[in-house]
């Protein structure tokens, strides 16, 4: 292993330096985006409304989202898990593909906030983080950075290992003298406490890149359950169901569990309905039936905590990569993380600059001294 320790850290470092900016940008969005449901409540308290005794049809959110933009087609719509909170109905501009996210009250059905991507920070930096606002191609990239991101969280703590006599050293910090040293042995000594954490955010984060993949991995060795994806030809002159009717029955049928999300596909005739499960441990797990909006038949459903253990490990995934799994304790662990990426890039990309640029110049000016004393 000795001799494969300068390989290593050749391989380490470059690696480092090729994706160093990107992962850069996604430790600092990561960082946000752990809490950004508690952030949005912070700098837009619009969407924090003052509660009723009843809320408003969910059917008229929908048509105040209609009304107000009749050219944009609603995606999702979402209800916030504190009784407090607005509805977030999110749009789509059919030709630009541009998203629009608007609050709605659901106590009195009015718009307490609406705007485009650029106007709800912590969105932009969710698509900045998932996709570099790039789509399918950023997606791809952001899978690149994970897999990279995997292979410094390996050779990290391989070349830093100073064996088990010397553990302490290893994790010590020179904060005296040279600067470039302060950082190189804080920058080792951080990465090495991170490396588990890092790991878990890699990992994580390239099967939900990759899930397809991963997906056709599992059914190798089980049954792994797609969701569904039904399609509902256009009806001329049938008018579609109030939302409403298909929550009561998607409640009735499955649990009278709180409504977390619906979602709209298929043009709009195909409504998913998401609802709290009661099946899982799983903090966002949902019972997902799909119906169709004209007629109200049952398309399909897809049920954490009732799902081929396969499934269940691909929807693990998110809930992992975010934190929520344990709660705002492993939240704060996941924040740690990101801002562990954001220190070790910014500090592996200083000490490249500082070894190729600024050692250049002081062995130059160390140069010019020396001719200077013989002159």
């Amino acid at each position: 292993m000795k001799k494969l320790r300068p390989l290593l850290l050749k391989l380490h470092r470059w690696t480092g330096l090729s994706v160093g900016i990107l992962l850069l940008i996604q430790g600092l969005t990561g960082s946000v985006i752990v809490f950004r449901d508690d952030i949005e409540r912070v700098i837009h308290p619009a969407t924090v409304v003052a509660e009723a005794p009843t809320r408003v049809p969910v059917q008229r959110i929908i048509d105040v989202a209609r009304a107000a933009h009749p050219n944009e087609t609603i995606t999702r719509v979402e209800f916030s898990r504190w009784s407090d909170g607005a509805a977030l109905v999110k749009l789509t501009d059919p030709d630009t593909k541009a998203l629009r996210m608007m609050s709605v009250d659901p106590f009195r059905g009015t718009i307490v906030r609406d705007g485009t991507l650029l106007s709800w920070p912590t969105e932009l930096l969710f698509q900045i983080h998932y996709t570099l606002l790039a789509g399918d191609t950023g997606e791809t990239i952001v899978g690149i950075e994970g897999l990279a991101l995997l292979f410094m969280a390996i050779t990290g703590p391989i070349v830093w290992w100073p064996g088990i006599k010397r553990i302490k050293n290893g994790f010590r910090v020179l904060w005296r003298g040279n600067v470039d040293r302060r950082w190189r042995t804080l920058h080792r000594a951080w990465g090495a406490a991170a490396a588990i954490l890092l790991l878990v955010s890699a990992t994580t984060g390239t099967m939900m890149v990759w899930k397809d993949e991963f997906r056709s991995v599992l059914r190798l060795f089980g049954q792994v359950t797609a969701k569904p994806t039904p399609k509902v030809a256009k009806m001329p002159g049938a008018e579609m169901l109030p939302v409403d009717r298909l929550v009561a029955r998607a409640q009735a049928e499955y649990g009278a569990t709180p409504l977390r999300q619906l979602r709209f596909s298929s043009g709009g005739r195909v409504v998913a309905v998401f609802l709290d499960s009661d099946l899982t441990v799983r903090a966002d797990g949902t019972k997902q039936i799909y119906y169709n909006a004209y007629t109200g038949a049952d398309l399909g459903h897809y049920v954490a905590g009732a799902l081929p253990a396969g499934s269940e490990i691909i929807d693990w995934l998110y809930t992992v990569h975010t934190g929520m799994f344990g709660g705002t304790l492993t939240q704060l662990l996941f924040e740690l993380s990101a801002l562990s990426l954001t220190g070790l890039s910014a500090s592996g990309l200083w000490l490249w600059y500082s070894r190729r640029f600024r050692g250049r110049k002081r062995v130059a000016q160390a140069a010019t001294a020396k001719i200077a004393e013989t002159v």
